[in-house]
């Protein structure tokens, strides 16, 4: 019964996920998943909240006048001007891309965000980056939590502080009482 309670209590003090402000992209052609979509000349991501494209080469640059929907199209003051699409690129990977109206990569102006098309597609470029978090100017956004310190409670691993949290519950509960009053 105690072993049971202590499973049941602990189960959702282990549960944890990285969440990182950017969106990550699957492709429905392959098993890749990239949040970096690249232009011509920069890499972005489109953050989560508000769809926004920020340039994380070098300094992170917010994109302001950018906007991406849910179907990927990309909408510079407005207007329609690409979309961010998968597509292989010269090292035969299936990396993400903004690419214009017409499918080809676009080049981004980096203090207005502007697109200009160019005459380049996805395969004429190699080793594309996928992974935003080695571009982000906050490196505790991409950082790996450290893994709790654990001890085993009827048979299943808990942190440390949950583990001293449910003894302790489970050693009031099995403690006998005594009643505080007068002797007379």
């Amino acid at each position: 019964m105690v072993c049971g309670t202590i499973v049941t209590l602990a189960a959702p003090l282990d549960a944890r996920a990285q969440v990182v402000p950017w969106q990550v992209f699957l492709d429905s052609l392959s098993t890749a998943a990239c949040d970096v979509v690249n232009a011509d000349n920069a890499e972005l991501v489109v953050l989560s909240a508000g769809g926004q494209l920020v340039i994380v080469t070098g300094t992170d640059v917010l994109l302001a006048d950018t906007f991406v929907d849910d179907q990927g199209f990309v909408f510079f003051e407005g207007d329609p001007v690409g979309t961010i699409d998968f597509a292989t690129d010269g090292d035969g990977r299936r990396t993400l891309w903004w690419v214009s109206l017409t499918g080809t990569v676009v080049n981004v102006n980096g203090f207005t965000g502007e697109p200009r098309q160019t005459n380049q597609v996805p395969s004429d470029f190699l080793e594309v980056p996928c992974d935003a978090c080695e571009f982000w100017d906050d490196p505790s956004v991409c950082a790996e939590p450290e893994p709790p310190i654990t001890v085993n409670l009827c048979g299943v691993q808990v942190p440390i502080v949950a583990g001293a949290v449910l003894f302790g519950l489970a050693f009031m509960r099995f403690t006998p009482r005594r009643r505080m009053g007068s002797t007379a």
